[in-house]
């Protein structure tokens, strides 16, 4: 008898809370995705925010608002509903240009402070206005799509591991720069254009996505990511690239002299699978093969090496070197390290296995 009141007990306990968190999740807006661009001097704030008018059935609905100062955002915002709206979800902020190049940090530290945040979240940066994006994302009636492109390109594409945890890692560690998610539009559809490159808190330049594979494979162990390659002997203009996957790659960093200038040796192993390739190239034929590898090795110490001379010119340091550095050297400082990383000194050695093949028409 005993044992039946626990389980009764048990049972309307959950049926309660059930009834109670439904409650409080139809009693609220919960905010899955903000974006902010500014307005002269105005800060405009745009959020989605699922509704579910039947079962099984959600809908996106957007507010926007504006005021001089991101601080009271959300009071504004909940003046024009007939719930209280909250960040419950979030899982994607999205800055706008002209805003990211003022500096997002007091964003950040204001996300970082609510408890309800986690460190998941997604960044990213909009070509233009992110009121746009999140607007022409509301069509597809999912609050998180941009995150989810972005995470998805994270797994299978070209993007770094990136969100909200590495960004501050970047931030606040001594020695290297964040980077975000770049969003822009093409013909009425949303795209990664690639990453943008911070110095500090600020908007610096940004690469595309061929540049950010580059990045991902000099930052991480990668295992996905495309590459359209040129050919050096093309025998027709429709034979003018090959495409390449990454199946696997590893970068090793060598510091040979800290003073008076660094000089760093950088190796990349790469094991890739060709697609696409034009008929007139056999691989089964292993001197055509070892002929692309080289080929391939030879484009990639090139974009390496332009890659990191294009961060020296904006003073940008997504790779780390200065972390690196850092970690070698008993006396280092950032501002030192910024004086002297024009004249950093590198050596690049790539390393490329064709390890699947394939044949084009």
């Amino acid at each position: 008898m005993k044992l039946l009141k626990t389980i009764i007990l048990i049972v309307i306990s959950c049926n309660l809370t059930a009834c109670t968190n439904q409650k409080i999740v139809d009693d609220i807006k919960i905010i899955q995705t903000i974006g902010y661009d500014l307005e002269g001097n105005n800060v405009k704030s745009t959020v989605l925010y699922p509704s579910f008018e039947k079962k099984g059935e959600t809908n996106v609905q957007l507010l926007d608002t504006k005021s001089n100062s991101y601080y009271d955002i959300m009071p504004r915002l909940n003046t024009k509903t007939n719930t209280p709206i909250e960040y419950g979800q979030l899982g994607m902020v999205l800055f706008g240009k002209s805003f990211s190049e003022k500096g997002i940090e007091a964003v950040i530290h204001s996300i970082c402070r609510d408890a309800q945040v986690g460190s998941r979240v997604q960044l990213g940066v909009a070509e233009k206005e992110a009121a746009e994006i999140l607007q022409m994302s509301m069509k597809f009636h999912v609050p998180y799509y941009i995150a989810g492109m972005i995470n998805q390109n994270i797994d299978n594409g070209n993007l770094p591991e990136v969100n909200l945890q590495t960004f501050l890692f970047d931030f606040y560690g001594e020695g290297q720069d964040p980077f975000l998610p770049y969003m822009i539009t093409e013909r009425g559809k949303i795209k990664i254009g690639g990453l943008v490159l911070f110095k500090h808190d600020k908007y610096k330049t940004n690469i595309s996505i061929k540049k950010a594979f580059i990045l991902k494979m000099l930052i991480e162990n990668s295992k996905n990511g495309s590459y359209l390659l040129p050919l050096k002997e093309p025998r027709n203009q429709n034979e003018d690239y090959i495409l390449m996957n990454s199946v696997n790659s590893r970068t090793t960093y060598k510091v040979n002299e800290i003073y008076p200038v660094p000089s760093i040796a950088i190796s990349l192993k790469l094991e890739a699978q060709v697609k696409d390739v034009p008929d007139h190239i056999d691989l089964l034929r292993e001197e055509q093969l070892r002929k692309l590898e080289k080929e391939m090795e030879a484009h990639f110490v090139q974009e390496i090496q332009d890659f990191i001379t294009l961060c020296k010119n904006n003073m940008v340091d997504p790779i780390g070197f200065g972390d690196l550095l850092r970690s070698k050297s008993k006396v280092w400082s950032e501002q030192s390290f910024e004086s002297i990383y024009p004249k950093l000194k590198t050596s690049v050695s790539v390393h490329i296995e064709i390890i699947q093949t394939g044949v084009g028409e």
